[in-house]
């Protein structure tokens, strides 16, 4: 079964693990860098962590972005030889600084955060300085991995009442 390691912040961790258990993988759930006896990894899921720069301004983006790729660095070494990487960005629009203007151009279908084009580009050429120019890589919104669990109404819930088993007499 293949492997997945998967780092963030804890809230998001469970929905995270789920969706990639139900994709095939076998969940680690850690820090970076994972346990010496951890690996080869077939796919690293990085979500955003909590801030430590609680400053105002661009400062923060940039420690976050230096943060996820020093994280990333310390991953690739143990990531198999087909391995994905999928970074996990915020989207929710109001929980960090603005980041920036949004771009568009041929062949995307709206504006893109700068934000998450640069944690690509960089996340990239981090991974061909590494010997890993060929790794996938892909850069989604939190609430794509992170699929937010409906409750269930308890009026749709159908209980069932088992049948007393039948017995005969002699």
């Amino acid at each position: 079964m293949p492997l997945a390691l998967l780092t963030g912040r804890p809230d998001l961790l469970g929905s995270a693990g789920a969706a990639l258990g139900r994709a095939g993988f076998d969940v680690v759930v850690g820090e970076t860098p994972p346990p010496p006896s951890a690996g080869p990894f077939d796919c690293y899921v990085q979500l955003p962590c909590d801030r430590r720069d609680t400053g105002p301004g661009a400062g923060r983006s940039a420690t976050d972005l230096v943060g996820r790729i020093d994280a990333l660095a310390a991953v690739a070494g143990r990531l198999g030889p087909d391995a994905s990487v999928i970074l996990g960005i915020d989207d929710t629009g109001g929980s960090g600084p603005d980041p920036g203007p949004a771009i568009s151009g041929p062949g995307r279908p709206g504006p893109v955060p700068v934000a998450a084009d640069l944690l690509a580009a960089v996340a990239l050429a981090l991974l061909e300085d590494l010997g890993r120019p060929a790794t996938r890589l892909a850069v989604l919104p939190v609430a794509d991995l992170c699929p937010a669990s409906e409750p269930t109404p308890v009026a749709t819930v159908q209980w069932e009442t088992p049948t007393p088993p039948l017995v005969s007499a002699p």
